[in-house]
């Protein structure tokens, strides 16, 4: 078993638990893809989900590595609407795993899809051992994407792809006049929404890191007015409900039109895709 980061693995075993506010139907604790006005949380992360899945062109032959997995709701969509050959996702939370592996089993989805104790920088993968490797918004926790990158190289085959989707600082000239007139803010979203000051890379820098692992035909684009206006519309709309005055306090301030207004004109969401080069371009 490779060493997990224990300060990371208690965040993740400790705070997001078996249980969703804004889903009906789902464990999605993505920020959802709003581009097709999906009706309800759970279909905006569906929305999500597809979209990286599509990217990364799923199809039978594939075998994929989801790192950083969660509960599993993107393996069973996967599973269930592009058919790969096999699914195994990987995550720091020992609890999480445990949760994914009875969901998948309770839905019949055991022969192919399963799930690993496992760290992103340590990924317990043998080399050349997957066609695809993914990461549905959870890069921006791990301990270095520089360092992940580089083992998501290792374990893909030639020809292989990466797919993230992930939350990223907004480069500065993109950034507002007027959110920039609040620069202190800066530091402080940048550092709630990534894990270390090494993961503070712009889509740019984000591109520059995937070609210094080795990858080729590396694409970034941003899908940030897809996400952030309408998850805050939906989680206003949200919280508005009787049933929601249990939620504390300050994650309603947080993740309401208020709260993200003060932290979303910071961010990025990216989508980037990245192949590891077949075996006749110089590898």
């Amino acid at each position: 078993m490779p060493a997990i980061p224990d300060r990371f693995s208690r965040v993740y075993d400790d705070i997001f638990t078996a249980s969703n506010w804004l889903g009906e139907e789902s464990l999605f604790f993505n920020l959802g893809y709003w581009k097709d006005n999906p009706q309800t949380f759970d279909q905006a992360g569906a929305a999500l989900a597809r979209l990286v899945a599509t990217e990364a062109g799923l199809g039978s032959d594939d075998v994929v590595v989801d790192v950083g997995c969660g509960f599993g709701d993107q393996d069973f969509l996967w599973a269930d609407e592009f058919g790969p050959k096999r699914i195994t996702g990987v995550n720091i939370s020992a609890k999480q795993v445990e949760i994914a592996t009875t969901r998948a089993a309770e839905l019949g989805l055991s022969d192919i899809v399963e799930y690993m104790h496992g760290s992103a920088s340590d990924l317990p993968q043998s080399d050349a051992s997957a066609t695809k490797v993914t990461a549905l918004e959870s890069a921006l926790h791990f301990p270095s994407r520089s360092r992940f990158f580089d083992e998501a190289f290792r374990v893909l085959a030639h020809g292989g792809r990466l797919v993230t989707a992930d939350v990223v600082p907004l480069a500065n000239e993109h950034v507002s006049s007027r959110s920039s007139r609040l620069r202190p803010l800066e530091k402080i979203v940048h550092g709630i929404f990534t894990t270390g000051r090494q993961n503070h890379t712009n889509a740019e820098e984000y591109r520059q890191a995937l070609v210094a692992a080795g990858f080729k035909d590396v694409r970034v684009y941003s899908i940030r007015d897809y996400v952030y206006p309408q998850y805050t519309e939906y989680v206003s709309r949200k919280l508005r409900q009787p049933e929601m005055r249990r939620i504390n306090p300050l994650i309603r301030s947080f993740y309401g039109r208020r709260g993200a207004a003060l932290w979303a004109p910071w961010l990025d969401y990216i989508v980037a895709v990245a192949d590891k080069p077949s075996v006749g371009d110089g590898l």
